[in-house]
């Protein structure tokens, strides 16, 4: 199946079916017709009867061709409409734009003193360090007591803003921006995202819903029926759901892996999906389809950074690329999404050339670049980082 949707050239289109769209050939039509006509004499282009007679003319037939190849002809296919034009075809297959969620989990409290009680107050903001110019926010959600004895809580905690930046892989959320008494640090662990957080559905991603929902008429549920329930209960797009049909529990059972395009999908997420599937009724007879994490593989990565030695970079200067190169590599394998850069995927070739180029494009400082892997090959599963190292060097 190709995933790939069609990009019709509509104003070719019009132009094969003969309709005139650039101003000389509408004037050349238009100045046709009078001369069949033979009704205005004087069309000399000195003329300012016939300067406004051809401006109400060919204006108004360019307005037609760019509301008919823009607008009309493109909004009438799922392929190519956009905005509320797509809206309306998702409409027609009983589907909504799913709008922006605010991400929810715990963040892990580590007291100074286990014999000390400690109150943790609804608000307290604990964030990240800044990520290519964005620090993210989380807040927590109620008053919370530590008791004496007890060393560390997991606090729940809600993101400020909607978005999915806000679900970061382990270890982002580390910082009290005001401190709390009796606390040492803080750190969001694994499994600490309860429910990703979500931007708004973008054109893209409707348009893969509304495709996919016409293979959900049928009476057997189907990838694409679980797809559908799946994304809607989870908040993922529906190309970020992988399935093994090859009988992992013993004949009529399946699985399907989720992937977060920011972080890890955690343990408490996934139970509610596979809550929704299985313990509410959504499955179908005789089904067996269970919901996991995309699986992982975990690889050691060094990256020697080259920048002119004449650059006389300072020592802030090559704390701030080194942090911003590795935040970047750290996009890269999907830890957060600060960075236009290609992520790893399921099924694919990661390329480390694609990387470099980026990295070059983004930080034009870079003189050369060095990393210790070839190209990661995946299967079904999805590259991330064991252990990241950056290292500037002058060259």
């Amino acid at each position: 199946m190709n995933d790939t949707p069609p990009k019709p050239d509509y104003l070719q289109i019009l132009q094969d079916e003969g309709m005139p769209v650039t101003q000389d050939e509408i004037n050349a039509e238009f100045q046709q017709d009078v001369d069949e006509q033979g009704l205005i004499t004087n069309t000399s282009s000195m003329s300012p009867f016939w300067r406004l007679i051809t401006g109400i003319v060919t204006k108004p037939v360019q307005w037609l061709w760019s509301a008919l190849a823009n607008n009309v002809l493109a909004n009438l296919f799922v392929a190519t409409a956009s905005g509320v034009f797509l809206d309306l075809h998702a409409w027609q297959v009983n589907l909504s734009r799913k709008p922006a969620t605010t991400a929810e989990g715990v963040i892990t409290f580590y007291k100074a003193d286990v014999n000390t009680p400690v109150t943790v107050k609804a608000g307290t903001i604990i964030q990240t360090e800044r990520i290519n110019g964005s620090v993210y926010q989380l807040s927590v959600v109620d008053d919370y007591a530590i008791p004496t004895g007890t060393a560390a809580a997991d606090i729940p905690v809600v993101a400020v803003q909607a978005g999915e930046s806000w679900n970061l892989a382990p270890g982002y959320y580390r910082i009290l921006p005001v401190a709390v008494a009796g606390v040492a640090s803080v750190r969001n662990n694994d499994d600490w995202l309860s429910s990703p957080g979500a931007d708004k559905e973008s054109d893209d991603d409707l348009r893969a819903r509304v495709r996919n929902q016409f293979n959900v008429v049928g009476n057997y549920h189907i990838d694409a029926v679980y797809r559908a329930m799946i994304s809607s209960v989870a908040g993922l797009s529906v190309d970020r759901i992988f399935f093994l049909h090859d009988a992992p529990r013993g004949p009529g059972t399946a699985n399907a892996y989720l992937l977060l395009d920011t972080g890890v999908a955690s343990q408490p997420f996934i139970d509610k999906v596979n809550d929704y599937i299985n313990q509410q009724g959504n499955h179908g007879h005789g089904d067996d389809m269970q919901c996991f994490p995309m699986q992982e593989t975990f690889h050691d990565l060094d990256v020697v950074v080259y920048v002119p030695a004449n650059a006389n970079l300072s020592a802030t200067d090559r704390d701030t690329l080194k942090r911003n190169v590795e935040d970047m590599v750290r996009c890269a394998f999907r830890e957060n999404d600060d960075y236009d850069v290609e992520k790893t995927w399921p099924n694919d070739r990661f390329s480390f050339s694609r990387l470099a180029e980026e990295l070059h494009d983004t930080f034009t400082i870079i003189k050369s670049l060095h990393f210790s892997l070839d190209d990661i090959t995946s299967g079904l599963d999805v590259p991330r980082l064991g252990t990241l190292t950056v290292e500037i060097n002058d060259v």
